[in-house]
């Protein structure tokens, strides 16, 4: 038998130690930077265009946290292992983030910058490809659920880090993009968008030379140029650059990014997918509100209930109230206010459903119902009545104010007046002590009413088909075609969302009042309609005793508790 000498034993020894330090730090093979045991790790490739990226720092991070999990540098491959521990909310979503690095050449570029969704913490994958479609749809999919980049072009969250938020920002970039490939099921549009998005930033990660005229392209008209990929990108996506220059200057051959650009888009903010679930309520399902946990809570007409779901459509419970609740609201201790519509009363339940106490209108058929920043509540009554009532939090009455005309639905401003619909064709506005500031002719028949965050007053009108946008003084702004509009809601980037009774639709304008898209839902949508912490739209279908919910509509984070108006 052959013996090797003590010294060629010690030095195998020393080689297999260094090799196993420089695996560990990247310095060999990409490994991860972190040391110890780990639950999870997860690996990859990193590439800029179809080059690989060496020398990079590929950073985990939990959405809402702007420390890293772990690290880990990229090999001359552009492999990397990171290894970490999941954080401690599993539903939570992670990301990675590319940042220096050299795609192609021996220069590090310190202006490289990319990312990739990896997913929950609790289902995240093994490996992942990042690259610039990965970056855009990571960037596309996040700015709905309330993601920022600061001037270095650090991205961070604002939205609640909820699973149902985080939950419909996954299933998006899922919707956009598989395995750092653009899905081909995305329509021509949002190709051309894609493409133009990702070739317009893979000169700038290829060469540092280049970025100067990414950043420009892609600039801020408040701040001036980007200062970052991430910024760019994140401006590309928000509609502030010169898209012809974008598009000019981006890359449209196929072997830099693989994606081929057919034709200049109109705008770079990828549609997104549009899901829509609906559950079955009650009968005759009629107004809803959202709690700030997500759930919604549902008037059921005549099954005289309220039924509680989660944001994930499940039925948590049903309590029982009085005669034909109609109009809902939630105040800041999250109590819910309903209207009774054939009992002339108002009830108050805790959010366990325990009443705690009902209130006399002292007038017929209560129905809108709406609570200031103080908490008051104010509820109107139609037909035979036409009278606006003031409640304390604590149920007392206020007061009692005649309108004309048969009052519907309130809004309540930022200076705490109320503006309430009156379906003979006006608009009144109420101070908080109940004095008549105004009242404005709308469309015929205005019945739904909701204040956008610029202040402006937003109204449907039912039997003239549209919708009038009056500004807090009471002027006339625009009119918008919009059949059978019936109820109204406002998410806080200013969207707009209306029914359609007659037509079983849900449209969607800009705050401009340019009509966005437009959505079947179940018969006979009525007066339910609200937004929840996740951007997703709630709609109650009266004749359908269902309720629909779309996911993936709402552009713009959705903060949340939301202290504008609440509508019914």
């Amino acid at each position: 038998m052959k013996f090797e000498s003590p010294r060629l034993i010690l030095l195998s020894f020393l080689i297999l130690i260094f090799f196993v330090s420089c695996t560990k730090s990247g310095s060999l093979g990409g490994g991860s930077s972190q040391s110890g045991s780990f639950s999870n790790s997860v690996n990859g490739s990193v590439n800029g265009g179809l080059s690989p990226v060496s020398g990079a720092t590929v950073a985990l991070y939990v959405a809402g946290n702007a420390t890293p999990l772990a690290s880990a540098t990229t090999s001359s491959n552009g492999a990397f292992t990171i290894a970490y521990n999941n954080p401690g909310t599993s539903t939570a979503a992670l990301y990675l983030l590319v940042t220096g690095g050299s795609a192609g050449s021996s220069a590090i570029n310190s202006n490289l910058q990319l990312a990739a969704l990896l997913g929950a913490a609790n289902n995240a994958p093994a490996s992942v490809i990042i690259n610039e479609v990965s970056t855009t749809g990571f960037f596309d999919a996040a700015f709905a659920y309330g993601m920022e980049t600061d001037t270095n072009g650090t991205v961070t969250f604002k939205a609640a880090n909820n699973s149902a938020t985080m939950s419909n920002m996954i299933k998006q970039y899922g919707n956009f993009v598989t395995n750092g490939t653009m899905n081909s099921s995305l329509s021509s549009t949002n190709q051309s968008i894609f493409g133009t998005t990702s070739n317009g930033i893979a000169a700038c990660v290829e060469s540092s030379a280049n970025c100067a005229t990414l950043f420009n392209n892609a600039a801020n008209s408040s701040s001036g140029a980007s200062v970052s990929v991430l910024d760019a990108i994140y401006n590309m996506i928000n509609g502030l650059p010169n898209i012809t220059n974008v598009y000019t200057s981006a890359l449209r051959v196929s072997s830099t990014t693989g994606i081929a650009i057919a034709s200049q888009p109109s705008i770079l903010n990828v549609s997104p997918i549009i899901t829509m679930n609906t559950f079955s309520v009650g009968t005759n399902p009629a107004g809803i509100a959202i709690d700030a946990s997500g759930n919604a809570w549902i008037t059921n007409y005549n099954s005289n209930n309220i039924i509680e779901l989660s944001s994930s459509g499940a039925t948590l419970a049903t309590f029982s109230v009085a005669n034909n609740p109609f109009g809902i609201a939630i105040d800041a201790s999250g109590n819910l206010w309903v209207t009774n519509n054939g009992s002339n009363t108002v009830t108050k339940l805790s959010s366990s459903g325990t009443t705690l106490g009902t209130f006399t209108m002292g007038s017929n058929n209560p129905g809108g119902i709406a609570i200031d920043s103080s908490g008051n509540v104010w509820a109107t009554t139609n037909q035979s009545s036409n009278n606006l009532t003031e409640f304390s939090s604590s149920g007392t009455t206020l007061g009692t104010l005649s309108l004309p005309g048969n009052p519907a639905r309130i809004a309540i401003d930022a200076s705490g007046n109320a503006w309430i619909a009156n379906e003979g064709n006006a608009v009144i506005e109420v101070s908080p002590s109940r004095v008549i500031l105004g009242t404005f002719s709308v469309g015929t028949t205005p019945y739904a009413i909701a204040i956008d965050p610029s202040g402006n007053v937003w109204v449907a009108n039912i039997s003239s088909n549209n919708v009038t946008e009056l500004s807090s003084l009471g002027t006339i702004l625009g009119t918008f075609s919009v059949n059978s509009a019936r109820a109204l809601v406002i998410n806080p980037f200013g969207y707009v969302w209306v029914t359609s009774q007659s037509s079983n639709k849900e449209t969607e304008l800009s705050s401009s009042g340019t009509t966005l898209g437009t959505y079947s839902v179940g018969a006979f949508p009525l007066d339910g309609l609200a937004i929840d912490p996740s951007g997703n739209v709630w709609v109650a279908n009266y004749n359908s005793g269902s309720v629909s919910q779309l996911q993936g509509v709402t552009a713009g984070p959705q903060f949340f508790p939301y202290s504008g108006p609440v509508f019914p």
